[in-house]
C-alpha cells in the first residue's frame, strides 16, 4: 500500500521508478536508488563523521553489512549493540502486532530498529533524514532480504505520510531533539506540533512508542553529558542551560544544528512527558523504565509498580560486576532507592489515542488467567502490568505479568522470536517441563516444584508461553544480598536445604525416557587451548571421561543450567521452584548442576568484595576461584555439601575434581555461539582448574571416607 502523500497539498502521490509525482499540484520528487528523496538538504549528522559513514557504506557494499560494522566497532561500544542488535526493539512482541499492521519508524538511522521490527508487521516505513543512513539501511536490509519497508528520505519535521495510516509508530531517541528544527517558536511548542502529527498518523487503536531520557535520570545527576553536550544543563532552568552552552568552548557534534547555542533540546520528567502527550491529544501513556536504556531496551519495568521499580534498582546494586557494590555510587543509589522511581535514568513511554484498548495478545492472556487462576477482568479495570527482561542479540524474552492495582505476580510469559529452529527449541523446552513434571510426581517429590503451563500462543513469527509465577524468592535475590555470606549459619542451613532438593529433583531426572543428549561436540577441549600441548596434556590426563579406571563413564540426565536465577526458595515451606527447562539433557557429566548452581552464586569474600576488577571476566574468574579453589568458609561449606550429594547419589568424592574439569569444558563449548564473554570465562576457570589441580585431588581424596563408593547412577 501507498502511504505517500504531497507535502503541499496533501495529495496521494504516483510513485514510480525515477520519482514521487503529484497529481494535483505537479509537484515532484526524486527516487534514487528506489528510495523516494524527499529531504534533499546536503546535512550530515551522526555519532561518526562524514567519511566513516562511507566507509561503512562501502565496506558493507563489498561483502556483509553485518561484519563491516564488527569490523569497525569494537563488541562493548554503544554503535555495536545499536547497529547490530534486534533486542533493540525487545518491546515488539508485548504490542499485539501481526501481519494485518502497519508501522513507521521516524528517524531510523541504520535501520536496526527498522529491520527488527519488519519481522511483526505486514508493512514497514522507515524514514530517516541523513543520506548515509539510509543508504546503509538500504544495503543492510537488501542483504537480509527484506521486502516489507518501505524507505523514505525525509525530515522528521515534514513528513510525506497519509493521516490514520499506522498502527505503531516508534520515536526512538528523535523528541529531544525536534525542538532544534524550527527556531521561531520555544522547543516545547515544537514538540507538541510534531506529537500531534504523529497523533494523525495513528489508527484510532494505533499507538506510539517513544524512547527517550530522564531529566532528573541518575545519569544526569552523577555528572553525564546531556544532549547539548555539557553536564547537568537538563537540570538547571532553561535559559540557564542556554547561557551555559553560550559560554561553552569545547566544540561538540550535538551543537551543530544550533548555530544560536540556545538550548533547545528540551527533556522531561515522567510526570512531564505524561502533560506533553496529553497536551498533544494522547489519552493514555504507559511509562516504563528502559535498562539498560531506551537504545538497549533489555529489561523494561513499568513505573507504576514502585516495588517492581526498586526490586529491580536493587538487582542492579547486588549483582556481581567489576565494581565494588559497596562503592559510593551505589551507596548513594541504595540510599535514594525509596525514591528510584522517579530518578531512573531512560524511559520508553507508549502513548494511545483510545484509554483501555485491549489488543489480541492482552485479550488471550486475560482469558487464559480467569480459566487458570480465576482472575476476571472487570470492565474498567486497569489492565495487566508487565515487566520485559531479555539479553542482547537473544531471541528469548521473559515477561513478569502483574495485578496493577494490588501489585501482586499473576503469571510469567516467555516469548521467543525467532525461526523454525529456534521455535522448536522452544518447543522442546515446554516438552521438558512437562516431562521434568510427570517425573517427579512419580518419584514423590513434593518440595521440588515445576512452574505449572497455562497455555501457549503463536503470533506470526512470535511464540508466546504462559505459566504459574514464582511461589518462592528467586535464589539469586538471597544470595547477593549484601551481607548474605557473613552470617554462616544462614548460608548453611539454606544452601543445605536447597542442596537436598538438588539431590531429590537430580534423583527424579533420571527417570525421563527419550531426552536429546548433549552433542558430543561439547566434551572436546576448548579451541584456544589446543594450542598448548603441555595444558591440554594435563586437562586429557585428568578428565573424568578419559579415565582408564571406568570403562563406561555414567553420565546423568541433569537441568543444563541450574543457576540461581533459575532457581526459586520458599524460605517458609522450603518448597524448590526450577525454571527454565531448555537445558534439559542427557549425557552430562555427575553433579554438572550442583556445579553450576555454586558458581552461579556469585561468591566473593569480604575483602574481595572490595576489590575494583579491570573487567567482568576477572571477577567471575576470582568468584571460580572463591568457591573451589580457596580456603574460604564458602569453599569448605560447598565441600561438604559435594561431598553429602556424593554419598546419597553414589558418586565416589575423588572424581570431583576431574568432573569439575568436565563441566568447565562443556561450559566452554556451550556458550561459544552464546556468550564470548562467558566463554572466555569458563576457560580461564578451566586453566586455573588444571594449574590448580593436585592440589585439589588431594584436598577431594582426603575428605572421601573409608568405605568406596562407585558410580552406580547411569
Amino acid at each position: 500500500m501507498n502511504l505517500l502523500q504531497c507535502l503541499k497539498c496533501s495529495a496521494k502521490l504516483d510513485c514510480g521508478p525515477e520519482q514521487c509525482f503529484c497529481p494535483r499540484c505537479g509537484t515532484a520528487w526524486p527516487v534514487r536508488d528506489g528510495i523516494p528523496r524527499f529531504f534533499q538538504v546536503d546535512h550530515y549528522w551522526g555519532e561518526m563523521d562524514r567519511n566513516e559513514a562511507l566507509q561503512l557504506i562501502e565496506r558493507a557494499r563489498q561483502g556483509s553489512w553485518a561484519e563491516a560494522v564488527r569490523a569497525r566497532f569494537p563488541e562493548n561500544d554503544n554503535m555495536y549493540f545499536g547497529l547490530l542488535d534486534p533486542q533493540r526493539a525487545s518491546w515488539a512482541p508485548m504490542l499485539g502486532l501481526d501481519e494485518k499492521s502497519t508501522a513507521l519508524d521516524i528517524g531510523s538511522g541504520y535501520g536496526c530498529i527498522t529491520q527488527s521490527l519488519s519481522r511483526f508487521v505486514g508493512e514497514m516505513y522507515s524514514v530517516e533524514a541523513v543520506t548515509e543512513r539510509i543508504d546503509f539501511t538500504r544495503e543492510r536490509l537488501r542483504q537480509e532480504g527484506v521486502d516489507n519497508v518501505r524507505l523514505v528520505q525525509a525530515s522528521a519535521a515534514d513528513l510525506p505520510l497519509a493521516d490514520n495510516s499506522f498502527d505503531l509508530v516508534v520515536v526512538n531517541g528523535v523528541l529531544e531533539w525536534v525542538g532544534e528544527w524550527d527556531l521561531t517558536v520555544d522547543p516545547r511548542t515544537v514538540q507538541i506540533n510534531f506529537l500531534k502529527k504523529i497523533f494523525r498518523l495513528l489508527k484510532d487503536d494505533g499507538i506510539l512508542l517513544v524512547g527517550i531520557e530522564n531529566r532528573i535520570g541518575w545519569s544526569i545527576i552523577l555528572g553525564e553529558q546531556d544532549h547539548s553536550g555539557m553536564p547537568y544543563t537538563t537540570l538547571v532552568p532553561r535559559a540557564v542551560a542556554s547561557w551555559m552552552l553560550r559560554n561553552n568552548s569545547k566544540p561538540h557534534f550535538r551543537t551543530e544544528l544550533n548555530p544560536r547555542r540556545q538550548y533547545r533540546t528540551y527533556t522531561y520528567s515522567e510526570r512531564g512527558y505524561r502533560k506533553l502527550l496529553s497536551d498533544a491529544g494522547f489519552a493514555a501513556t504507559s511509562s516504563y523504565w528502559a535498562e539498560p536504556g531506551y537504545n538497549q531496551p533489555h529489561s523494561l519495568i513499568p513505573l507504576a509498580m514502585r516495588d517492581w521499580v526498586r526490586q529491580h534498582n536493587k538487582e542492579l546494586l547486588d549483582h556481581p560486576g567489576p565494581a565494588p557494590r559497596q562503592s559510593w555510587r551505589r551507596t548513594l543509589k541504595r540510599i535514594a532507592s525509596p525514591i528510584s522511581p522517579w530518578l531512573v535514568p531512560e524511559f520508553v513511554l507508549l502513548a494511545s489515542k483510545q484509554p483501555g484498548h485491549r489488543n489480541r495478545l492482552q485479550a488471550w492472556i486475560d482469558e487464559r488467567l480467569a480459566e487458570s487462576v480465576g482472575r476476571a477482568v472487570t470492565p474498567g479495570a486497569p489492565p495487566l502490568a508487565w515487566a520485559l527482561h531479555t539479553r542482547a542479540f537473544n531471541d528469548k524474552s521473559i515477561v513478569r505479568l502483574g495485578d496493577a492495582k494490588t501489585g501482586s505476580d499473576l503469571a510469567y510469559l516467555k516469548i521467543l522470536t525467532g525461526d523454525e529452529q529456534s521455535r522448536t527449541f522452544y518447543e522442546n523446552e515446554i516438552a521438558n517441563r512437562s516431562k521434568a513434571q510427570e517425573s517427579l510426581n512419580v518419584s514423590g517429590r513434593p518440595l521440588v516444584w515445576v512452574p505449572q503451563s497455562y497455555g501457549t500462543l503463536q503470533i506470526g513469527i512470535t511464540a508466546y508461553h504462559l505459566e504459574a509465577a514464582s511461589r518462592g524468592t528467586q535464589i539469586g535475590a538471597m544470595v547477593r544480598e549484601l551481607g548474605y555470606f557473613e552470617d554462616a549459619k544462614r548460608v548453611e542451613q539454606e544452601f543445605s536445604q536447597i542442596c537436598d532438593r538438588i539431590i531429590e529433583l537430580t534423583s527424579a531426572l533420571q527417570n525421563i525416557p527419550g531426552l536429546r543428549t548433549i552433542p558430543l561436540a561439547w566434551r572436546e577441549i576448548p579451541e584456544t587451548l589446543r594450542n598448548h600441548p603441555d595444558l591440554t596434556r594435563r586437562i586429557a590426563e585428568n578428565r573424568y571421561f578419559q579415565r582408564p579406571s571406568l570403562e563406561s563413564p555414567s553420565t546423568w540426565i541433569q537441568h543444563g543450567d541450574l543457576s540461581v536465577e533459575n532457581a526459586h526458595l520458599n524460605r517458609k515451606s522450603g518448597v524448590f521452584e526450577v525454571f527454565d527447562w531448555c537445558d534439559l539433557a542427557a549425557g552430562l557429566p555427575p553433579l554438572y548442576d550442583f556445579f553450576q548452581f555454586f558458581f552461579s552464586t556469585g561468591y566473593l569474600s569480604r575483602a574481595e568484595e572490595t576489590v575494583r576488577f579491570a573487567s567482568e571476566e576477572d571477577r567471575w574468574i576470582t568468584t571460580f576461584k572463591a568457591v573451589f579453589l580457596s580456603d574460604s568458609s564458602f569453599r569448605r561449606l560447598t565441600q561438604r555439601l559435594i561431598l553429602n550429594a556424593c554419598e546419597r547419589l553414589n558418586v565416589a568424592s575423588q572424581l570431583v575434581p576431574s568432573l569439575l574439569l568436565e563441566f568447565l569444558i562443556i561450559r566452554s563449548n556451550y556458550y561459544r555461539p552464546r556468550s564470548e564473554v562467558q566463554r572466555r570465562i569458563q576457560v580461564r576457570s578451566l586453566e586455573a582448574c588444571v594449574a590448580e589441580f593436585e592440589r585439589l585431588q588431594s584436598d577431594w581424596k582426603q575428605s572421601e571416607s573409608a568405605l568406596p563408593r562407585t558410580m552406580a547412577m547411569s
